[in-house]
């Protein structure tokens, strides 16, 4: 792997545990991890491939902790564009049964590269439609995260219980699900410092899921130290199931199934008591914040400032394409930074505070020590961004502006050592041929509905 000398960063946005910034810095990386950070004039290094940050802004490159690649297919679905979750679930469902492997091949590399465009180098991604038949999916979205060259955590989805929400054509039997994350456990997962894939368990929700199977992905995760994860707290008709079908909330029934370790992570999180907030921090465990899809939804609002002080992880998280309907990285952390001040007050969270949450409270969720700050030892993943463009000309904070004005994109990306994108160019996709397929399919697949 080539030795990498960044130059010219203007600030370098180290998110250490001091939250240094480096004016007119330099950054050196040899076999995918930082070797070296300092000011002034760069060293010599023979051989070493040079990237000009050109006065930018660099930051840790972001972690994404919750996503449904496949919704890229259908941003902006009139029949959902104005309803809550569950009947949004409804219409969106009736949308997936012909999709294919390629299908969600095809979807995954979109979402993935308008991630990487908005500075994530690191993406979990929940994905639990499998019909059967459709191929083998999740080797699909390995292909499609090796091919840009981005960190891909995937969080093997799975339903086993079927309801009117969904039908039988979407559903595996436990058996089945736990030997396909036998299977992807064996031939993808790579635990090692600087890994790009990595296999996590991810029951869709308590209402797909049987307890056998919550009980049996609980087991299987604890024991071989993979992460879990899976959909709580999203909605108050969530907890109104819950306590009609299992005569306990959501977070209390999970526990009930074995999801009570540091690994477990939630999506939403919104619907939490104060008693629930003590338990979940107490035990380390993780709550990826969607603000656009829970606004988007009329959901409600994350206790963020709670749970953090409470000693729970929290990341952010995209969540799904059509219900977001954006995969905007750095915007997502725009938006969890202004709704923490709607319900916590001005002050409750700054510009480094959103930007920890995204990257290394993702990290932290994800159980990547090796991710979430720019310091020796650390893989080499940084967002390079304009320090003034036209959204920010004028300000007086350069660093601030990246959240307080309006969410741009990367003008560099580099995913372990390697340039990914510059000057806010792939360095080897085709984007607007991906755009076109993708694009095209999608609306096949409107199509075929009426």
């Amino acid at each position: 792997m080539p030795t990498l000398l960044v130059k010219n960063i203007g600030y370098l946005v180290t998110l250490d545990a001091a939250r240094t910034v480096l004016r007119d810095a330099w950054l050196l990386a040899e076999d995918g991890f930082v070797t070296a950070t300092g000011t002034g004039l760069p060293p010599a290094v023979a051989g070493a491939e040079v990237l000009d940050a050109r006065g930018g802004i660099a930051t840790p490159g972001l972690v994404n902790t919750h996503h449904h690649f496949y919704q890229t297919m259908a941003r902006a679905y009139t029949p959902g564009n104005n309803l809550p979750l569950l009947p949004w679930l409804a219409h969106m469902n009736k949308l997936w049964r012909p999709f294919t492997a390629d299908d969600l091949h095809l979807a995954s590399k979109l979402a993935m590269a308008e991630m990487m465009l908005t500075g994530c180098t690191t993406t979990s991604d929940h994905h639990y439609v499998v019909p059967a038949g459709s191929g083998d999916n999740f080797a699909a979205q390995f292909r499609a995260a090796e091919e840009l060259g981005v960190r891909f955590h995937c969080a093997r989805g799975s339903m086993d219980v079927p309801s009117k929400l969904i039908g039988d054509w979407a559903i595996q039997t436990a058996e089945e699900i736990m030997a396909d994350v036998v299977r992807l456990h064996r031939d993808f997962h790579d635990p090692k410092p600087g890994s790009f894939r990595q296999v996590f368990l991810a029951p869709c929700a308590a209402t797909s899921c049987s307890g056998e199977l919550l009980k049996l992905s609980a087991a299987y995760a604890r024991e071989h130290g993979l992460g879990l994860h899976s959909h709580c707290g999203e909605t108050v008709d969530e907890d109104v199931f819950s306590r009609e079908k299992f005569g306990r909330r959501p977070v209390e029934y999970f526990a009930d199934c074995g999801w009570d370790f540091e690994g477990v992570w939630y999506a939403h999180g919104i619907h939490f008591t104060d008693e629930e907030v003590a338990w979940l921090g107490a035990r380390k465990i993780g709550v990826s914040h969607c603000p656009y899809a829970n606004m988007r939804l009329g959901s409600g609002i994350c206790r963020v400032t709670d749970l953090q002080r409470a000693g729970a992880k929290v990341g952010i998280g995209v969540d799904g394409s059509a219900s977001n309907d954006s995969g905007h990285v750095l915007g997502e952390l725009r938006q969890a930074l202004m709704l923490c001040r709607v319900k916590y007050g001005a002050e409750a969270m700054s510009v480094m505070d959103a930007l920890a949450i995204g990257t290394s409270g993702g990290a932290a969720i994800l159980r990547r020590p090796d991710l979430g700050s720019l310091a020796p030892g650390k893989c080499a993943d940084l967002a390079i961004w304009p320090a003034v463009d036209l959204f920010s000309s004028g300000c007086e904070n350069p660093v601030d502006a990246l959240l307080l004005c309006y969410a741009r994109q990367v003008d560099s990306l580099v995913v372990g050592g390697r340039v990914r994108i510059t000057q806010g160019r792939f360095t080897d996709l085709d984007l607007d041929g991906l755009i076109a397929r993708h694009h095209a399919r999608a609306r096949q697949i409107h199509a075929a509905l009426g």
